[in-house]
């Protein structure tokens, strides 16, 4: 679901440039995620399950609106302020780390509540109508938000639409670049782009179906990083968008300070995201196999190994709040004013390594400590637990969601303050598409590293793979911080 909202969100960014505006795309995905989560709650209810509906609710209907909110939210509140006026423009900067910070308190209610929910009842619900009240209870709550949402019409600013989609003006300059200018590096990006979309497909189908042998992935992870390095070299200088004697048009001049943007959003993201990928793919995996009982009912009811996935969401808010208000204005003090994009990314980046480098200590403790004879329900069959309390995977969790503090919302607030006007909401959509290329990316990695990682993690060393991407997240962090030299923020 994850890719597809990825590729349609480049869609949204188009529908809401000379479509519906960002506005009106808003409220409409918002109203296709009430219809996606009601149709999905029908397609549970008890002896009537109808599994060609629940498909079409969670693999069309609602990757369509979490594109469409995904791709404009952000920017539609950001547009809020003006970042003419030096309170407005900080008061801006605070925006994106509150709205990542809402974000992850629903995030929060999904981990601690609503999975067990859906999965066990409770609440004097019985536990095959589980996913039924579930889906229908997040149908109400976005009922409500969207509801809310619109009776602030009279107040919002909304920007009229553009004559032309910023994706339009992209691929004209791409194409007027390469046909009539006849350059090479407008033609590698071109190229570089549908070889990242393949990629993207690819990891898809092979989500899909996952007997489909390895080539497909090879493939997949072939066109990533070709696709990769195609579009990011031509755009570390895009003069080129700009061919023969004719002034730089305000279209082109866009278009270039877009593409400049490129090397930033896909060196950053993929340097965290070789960390964040880590608690992603193998965190729960290995508090699988930790002590995950609870101290009630005799021992028989055991949590998940993705609820400790709560910690991150409650990092993020507990710890956004004291981040905006104290900790930030402390730092910006203590450097002088110098607390800038690349400065909150490297200390992001820095405590997400923290974070992978205690998991991989805390694996290590647990192959150390003897294995109980209880098995783990939420390990492959037969796997027994290791006396050592899933609770330290708190840990990480919560260490990887005060990194995100410091590296997602500033990413999203470099991608809009650098942006031209014109070109804001496809740079949003450009972040989750680059987010799917660095998917695609690692798990190549986590396949090559399948030998050293077998069901049973006592037979194996899980830590490897954590070394390995903390030395990944190092290496993308210099052409980062590379291309982020002429931050004057």
């Amino acid at each position: 679901m994850w890719t597809l909202c990825t590729v349609l969100a480049v869609v949204a960014s188009w529908t809401a440039d000379v479509g519906l505006g960002r506005y009106s795309t808003i409220l409409a995905s918002g109203v296709l995620y009430v219809m996606g989560c009601a149709l999905a709650a029908v397609s549970a209810i008890p002896g009537k399950e109808s599994p060609h509906t629940y498909f079409v609710a969670v693999m069309a209907v609602l990757p369509l609106a979490t594109a469409g909110i995904k791709a404009n939210i952000s920017n539609f509140g950001a547009d809020q302020y003006d970042a003419n006026n030096p309170a407005q423009a900080a008061a801006q900067e605070k925006f994106f780390s509150v709205f990542y910070c809402s974000i992850n308190l629903g995030a929060a209610l999904a981990y601690g509540f609503f999975t067990t929910f859906a999965s066990s009842g409770g609440l004097g619900v019985p536990k095959p109508w589980g996913y039924v009240v579930a889906y229908g209870a997040m149908a109400v709550c976005m009922m409500i938000a969207v509801c809310v949402y619109r009776t602030g019409r009279r107040g919002y600013k909304v920007h009229p639409l553009l004559k032309r989609s910023a994706l339009a003006s992209l691929l004209g300059c791409l194409y007027d670049a390469t046909a009539q200018g006849g350059s090479r590096k407008a033609a590698s990006v071109g190229i570089g782009l549908v070889l990242l979309l393949l990629s993207i497909a690819l990891s898809a189908v092979k989500a899909l179906m996952p007997n489909t042998g390895s080539t497909m992935m090879y493939l997949a992870f072939a066109f990533a990083l070709v696709g990769t390095l195609a579009v990011v070299l031509p755009c570390l200088n895009p003069h080129w968008v700009q061919w023969g004697s004719a002034a730089l048009t305000t279209e082109q001049k866009d278009v270039r300070d877009f593409l400049a943007l490129l090397p930033v959003l896909f060196t950053g993201s993929i340097a965290f995201n070789a960390l964040y990928n880590c608690m992603q793919f193998w965190y729960a995996q290995q508090a699988c196999q930790m002590d995950v009982r609870l101290p009630f009912g005799n021992g028989t009811l055991q949590l998940s190994g993705s609820f400790f996935n709560i910690a991150d969401c409650l990092a993020i808010v507990v710890v956004t709040p004291m981040a905006v208000l104290w900790i930030d204005p402390s730092l910006s003090r203590l450097l002088k004013g110098r607390f800038s994009h690349s400065q909150k990314f490297t200390m992001g980046m820095a405590i997400a390594a923290l974070s992978v480098f205690v998991a991989a200590r805390l694996e290590l403790m647990r192959k150390a400590v003897p294995v109980l004879s209880e098995t783990s329900n939420c390990a492959p069959p037969g796997v027994g637990m290791s006396d050592m309390q899933g609770a330290w995977m708190m840990l990480p969790f919560f260490l990887m969601g005060v990194a995100e503090i410091y590296t997602q919302p500033t990413l999203l607030h470099y991608a809009y303050s650098k942006s031209p006007a014109s070109m804001r909401t496809l740079a949003m959509a450009a972040s989750f598409f680059i987010a799917a290329v660095s998917s695609a990316l690692f798990a190549l990695l986590v396949s090559a590293l399948g030998p050293y990682m077998p069901n049973d993690l006592n037979h194996g060393h899980l830590e490897y793979g954590y070394y390995i991407n903390l030395a990944l997240g190092g290496i993308f962090l210099v052409p980062f911080l590379s291309v982020m030299r002429d931050d004057g923020h």
